[in-house]
């Protein structure tokens, strides 16, 4: 037994002796010049072996070759197409004793593989020469000298067919370790590269099993490709074979298997694919997603020849979304003709989310029955050529994250949509789709209804869309057009009952005040950030409608930009009860019906009390530049305008650079302070040709003058109230009537008729009118009390200059005028007279008194003025002579009438508290000194006028 091991022993170390001295011995230029030769003879390549060249025989039979380099027929330009830090050559044991070498492998250690196919269709692996079929087994390297032989004889002999191209390789094993693989595709401009390539391709047999393993790096991606091909030689030569392939990454994994041929073409395969993430898989065919739907299941058998293909028992399970369906593609034709139908059942709307890059937290079922039909070569055409019918139903829905809470000052529930349900049906892609459903936001709900022409958007046109959503407090919608990824163009809408509350709603409060309730508006709007940009668009808001063009940006305080074309401006919804111009305190209902009370109001119409409301100038910041028609403010009415005005942090600036008014015109401007704590006002404004009565009328209540007018105002005041506003009001004023009236009194008519009324005070008629031709005056104006003092009036028989205060705070007048009658007619226009009277009048001055209310002044003679010279007051009272001078000279009785009168207007003065016989005062029969003063003090007299007068006259007489 010893001998026996000892002998084994030997043997053994003679055997590893022999395979490591051996290849010392071996013709190793030889072996090399062989296997450069076998490699051009079976792949058409030329080996490029610079480095040293090794032979061993464990762990088989092989050559190793460092710094090696491979090229085609591009090759003559000095191309490799493959190059490799080191190469094995796998050989035959039997080329070690009939020195005819083999090749059986080829392993590429580092290798860098550039393959490129230029725009013409040539590649960078291309043969350098045709290639002889050689069947597997046979002698292919007889000899060096044979082998060349060949290869010069081969530009004699025909290309071999695929079958022959296979045979002559004759490689049992390829393999590649830790490799780089460029492609490069010139004609369509598509690159791809491959990192950290691992392959093993085993084929001991071309008609028998052929198989693969690799794995390397696609884009970063880790990829893995097994499977295996039997009777590769079947498969080009026109046999249908088993194919088993399986590409993986990760855990995703797609599996083909089932029998495929290549000529004709023709296959049956089961398709299958699973794994954790749809996302990764997409990447792999070359698609990004924004976010990953998940994990993914599908299943489907494919069948397919030159004439048709049809995908059967398709079924996608992506989540909770379910797809089933088939399709069918007759290519008979000269383009191919695609049917289908999709079912989808109990899916989930999170899910179709994610599928559209989505990843919002969502929930809600979706459904879908669609049956489709189109035609086309490439895939733009079978999207052009798409018909679809169907629906689409989406039930119980919700869907947060949608981003606008901040948006509505941070309400959690605005970032979410609730109850939302939708049925979309489709009758062809020719007819417009359309949608009908609702949802809630906010506690709010809403209806939504829609129309899109899908066929142009499928084809990546403009097509029309039309949107519309509706709830309680708005109305929003869009008319337009619409084009694939992100284009809309048309006309936007909102419509809203208080469009106050539906910004405090959308968490956009707009400071206190009144108007901004109703609005509506549509024109083309655009939107970007939160600034929304408006054209062409027709408006009303309020009381006020026209078109504007412009922008507003929201977020914090809105700012509004914009230029209108207005019909009317309406500004009394702005301005509050409390108005300057207004008169009246608007009174605000109670619960239970009760009437609060009303601001408080001075007797005889008083100024308001009530606040002075500027605070909704704070609502936003505004730069208009406006034209209107009209404008409309309290009782006053302008016509066709042009102003600018500015808004800024609830300061208005209105510049009225063109003003048509009351038949006149003007320019001016105006400032409202409503930033403060006590509101301010400054207004100028130069007018001309204005109609008098009317204008004085509604912005004053004041009706006592009428004719064209010039008036020149520069005035500021500030207050809590109208009347604060009044009584601060200061600065100045001006103005000229001319070829008008002073309504309710003829002045000339009273001083040439002079009676008992004229001692009693002057009572204003509403027919009675004293012209002029002109009447000016200029004011200084302090604490609401506009003081004159060269009030000038010229009238055809009246001359008449005054001076006085007109107090506004408290709507009273006081005022010392002179008229004049003129000595004469002559150059006058004519005038009616009494009969048997004189043209020639006596030159009379009375002062006269003009004092009291607005509404209700007594217009009286100045008598102290007379008493300063009775004797040459009375001579000319007796010149004028008149009712009054012919009852003192006993002349006339007392009519009843007139004593009537004159009683009515002592008890107006007294109160009623004093009973006097009118007819014996005048007489003189009455000398109680203590009823003459009370007369005196009633009418505002000087002491002691009636008993000088009245009572010592008539004694003389």
């Amino acid at each position: 037994m010893k001998r026996l091991l000892v002998g084994l022993g030997s043997l053994l170390f003679v055997i590893v002796t022999a395979l490591l001295v051996v290849p010392f011995f071996l013709p190793k230029d030889q072996i090399k010049q062989q296997v450069v030769q076998q490699i051009d003879n079976r792949f058409g390549w030329r080996i490029r072996l610079d480095g040293p060249v090794s032979l061993s025989l464990l762990p088989g039979f092989q050559l190793t070759a460092e710094d090696i380099g491979i090229s085609g027929e591009a090759g003559a330009d000095g191309i490799e197409f493959a190059k490799a830090k080191q190469m094995e050559f796998g050989l035959a044991w039997a080329g070690l004793l009939s020195g005819n070498i083999q090749v059986t492998g080829i392993t590429l250690i580092e290798p860098d593989i550039y393959l490129e196919k230029s725009a013409s269709g040539a590649t960078s692996w291309e043969p350098r020469k045709a290639l002889r079929a050689q069947p597997i087994g046979s002698d292919s390297g007889s000899s060096a000298t044979e082998s060349a032989s060949q290869a010069q004889d081969s530009s004699d002999t025909p290309a071999v067919s695929n079958q022959g191209y296979l045979e002559s390789i004759g490689v049992d094993r390829v393999e590649i370790s830790n490799g780089k693989l460029t492609y490069i595709d010139g004609g369509s401009n598509q690159n791809l590269s491959v990192q950290d390539l691992n392959l093993t391709l085993n084929a001991p047999d071309l008609a028998g099993s052929v198989d693969l393993a690799s794995s390397f790096l696609f884009e970063d991606i880790p990829l893995e490709i097994t499977g295996s091909l039997t009777n590769p030689l079947g498969l080009v030569s026109g046999d249908q074979v088993p194919v088993d392939l399986s590409f993986s990454s990760t855990d995703n994994v797609v599996s083909i298997k089932g029998n495929a041929g290549l000529e004709p073409p023709r296959a049956d395969l089961a398709l299958a694919a699973s794994g954790p993430s749809l996302k990764a898989l997409a990447a792999l065919g070359g698609q990004q997603l924004d976010s990953d739907p998940g994990a993914f299941k599908l299943d489907a058998q494919l069948a397919g020849s030159e004439a048709a293909v049809s995908i059967a028992d398709l079924h996608l399970v992506l989540g909770a979304l379910s797809l089933g369906g088939a399709a069918d593609a007759d290519l008979t034709g000269l383009v191919p003709e695609v049917s289908g139908r999709l079912v989808l059942k109990d899916g989930s709307i999170s899910d179709l989310l994610l599928l559209a890059g989505q990843d919002l937290p969502a929930s809600g079922q979706l459904s879908a029955d669609l049956a489709f039909e189109t035609v086309g070569m490439s895939s733009e055409e079978l999207v052009a050529g798409l018909d679809m019918n169907g629906s689409v139903s989406i039930s119980d829905g919700e869907i947060g994250g949608i981003g606008l809470a901040d948006a509505v000052g941070g309400d959690p529930e605005a970032d979410r949509i609730t109850g939302l349900s939708l049925d979309i049906e489709m009758q062809g892609l020719e007819s417009p789709l359309a949608a009908r459903g609702a949802l809630n936001w906010r506690g709010e709900g809403f209806s939504v209804t829609g129309e899109a022409d899908t066929s142009k958007l499928l084809a990546g046109d403009p097509g029309a869309v039309s949107v519309s959503v509706k709830g309680n407090r708005v109305t929003v919608g869009f008319d337009g057009s619409a084009q694939l990824p992100a284009m809309i163009d048309g006309a936007a809408r909102i419509k809203t009952a208080d469009l106050r509350g539906l910004m405090a709603w959308m968490g956009q409060p707009l400071a206190d005040g009144g108007g901004l309730k109703a609005f509506s508006a549509s024109g083309i709007f655009g939107f970007q950030g939160d600034t929304v940009s408006f054209e062409e668009t027709r408006f009303t808001l309020d009381e006020t409608s026209g078109e504007a063009n412009g922008k507003v940006t929201l977020g914090g305080k809105p700012s509004v930009t914009a230029r209108l074309d207005l019909k009317e401006l309406v500004l009394d919804p702005y301005f509050g009860s409390g108005t300057l111009i207004g008169n009246a305190a608007a009174t605000q209902s109670g619960t239970g019906g009760a009437a609060a009370p009303a601001p408080q109001q001075a007797a005889g119409g008083q100024w308001s009390t009530a606040p002075v409301d500027y605070s909704g100038l704070k609502a936003a910041n505004v730069d208009f530049k406006a034209t209107t028609q009209a404008i409309r403010l309290d009782k006053i009415r302008i016509g066709e305008s042009a102003l600018v005005v500015a808004i800024k942090d609830g300061v208005l600036n209105a510049d009225l650079q063109k003003l048509s008014l009351y038949e006149g015109s003007g320019t001016g401007s105006v400032r409202l302070d409503g930033a403060v704590a006590t509101p301010a006002l400054a207004a100028r404004f130069d007018l001309a040709g204005l109609n008098a009565y009317p204008l004085l009328r509604d912005a004053a209540d004041f009706t006592w003058i009428e004719g064209k007018t010039r008036i020149n105002l520069d005035v500021s005041s500030s207050g809590a109230s109208e009347q604060q506003m009044v009584q601060n009001l200061k600065g100045t004023a001006g103005y000229v009537f001319e070829d008008g009236a002073i309504r309710g009194i003829n002045i000339p008519q009273m001083v040439r008729g002079l009676s008992v009324e004229t001692l009693l005070g002057w009572q204003a008629n509403p027919s009675a009118k004293t012209d002029f031709s002109s009447l000016s005056a200029s004011f200084r104006i302090e604490n609401g009390l506009a003081h004159s003092n060269d009030l000038s009036l010229i009238g055809p028989l009246l001359r008449m200059t005054g001076q006085g205060t007109t107090d506004m705070p408290n709507r009273r007048i006081s005022w010392r005028v002179e008229p004049k009658i003129v000595a004469t007619l002559e150059g006058q226009a004519p005038m009616p007279r009494r009969k048997g009277t004189d043209k020639k009048l006596a030159s009379l001055g009375v002062p006269i008194m003009i004092e009291g209310t607005w509404a209700d002044p007594r217009i009286y003679p100045d008598i102290a003025g007379i008493l300063e010279d009775p004797e040459a007051a009375y001579k000319k009272l007796q010149e004028v002579g008149g009712e009054l001078i012919s009852i003192l000279n006993g002349e006339a009785n007392v009519p009843e009438s007139l004593a009537d009168t004159a009683n009515q207007v002592i008890e107006r003065a007294t109160g009623g508290q004093t009973q006097i016989n009118i007819e014996k005062v005048i007489e003189g029969d009455v000398n109680d000194e203590e009823v003459l003063k009370a007369v005196e003090e009633g009418f505002g007299l000087p002491e002691g006028l009636l008993g000088n007068v009245f009572g010592g006259k008539k004694k003389e007489n």
